[in-house]
């Protein structure tokens, strides 16, 4: 078994174990590790998440992420404008005592400007999505793939999170306090609506020194994952 099968079995193992609603995640990272297989060529992995995962609520991704960098030898950094907690130290720590994670309080866009190490995988999750007001989140979304865009080597991958197609139909849910309060049904009639809906439109045309690697899938949360080429 090679280090992505592995990392993405045992993340779905932890998944199922914290009773995660969050099941789009297992899908989207099944993706993610077969296009890292054919397409990511870096012995030694850096990887950087913005907004910070904390809970098995919302998928605990940034497990996935650091657990491949510290297969690797490499570092994992997240950073977040709130303060890390010790409840999510100690959410890294129930699944893997022995992981390393640099976590930074900080604008994630500030933070992007002036890495403290130049990374080869980064996933933007930063600015929640908000569905009656999805601009804001785009356009965080476009100024950090431009403050860390160019300092990343060729070959470098980024996955942006939460993105839904044209097509879809989505069940927006309101919560409060982790309780759902009310739903409602929202046809997806753009191109793209997410927090990748700008740098995706900007890859699109094949002409930029990024291209595409993801396909969009309509009907669920994809992550857009590019890599540079040159």
């Amino acid at each position: 078994m090679n280090l992505y099968k592995e990392t993405l079995e045992s993340y779905i193992l932890h998944h199922r174990n914290n009773n995660s609603p969050a099941n789009d995640r297992v899908q989207q990272l099944t993706l993610l590790t077969s296009i890292l297989e054919e397409n990511f060529k870096f012995d030694q992995i850096i990887s950087l998440e913005t907004g910070a995962s904390q809970t098995w609520i919302d998928g605990m991704v940034g497990y996935y992420f650091a657990s491949l960098s510290n297969k690797t030898g490499g570092n994992f950094y997240s950073v977040d404008l709130d303060e890390i907690t010790d409840n999510v130290i100690e959410a890294y720590k129930n699944i893997d005592p022995n992981l390393e994670i640099n976590h930074h309080t900080q604008d994630s866009i500030e933070f992007l400007k002036n890495v403290p190490e130049i990374p080869n995988l980064v996933h933007l999750d930063s600015w929640n999505f908000d569905l009656m007001n999805p601009l804001p989140c785009a356009l965080h979304g476009w100024r950090e793939f431009e403050a860390i865009e160019a300092k990343m080597p060729v070959g470098s991958i980024i996955v942006i999170d939460d993105n839904w197609f044209q097509g879809t139909i989505l069940e927006w849910v309101y919560r409060q306090d982790n309780v759902i309060t009310n739903y409602t049904s929202i046809h997806i009639n753009y191109p793209l609506l997410g927090k990748g809906a700008h740098i995706y439109q900007w890859v699109l045309p094949g002409d930029k020194n990024w291209k595409l690697l993801s396909t969009p899938i309509v009907g669920v949360n994809n992550k857009i994952i590019i890599q540079k080429t040159e």
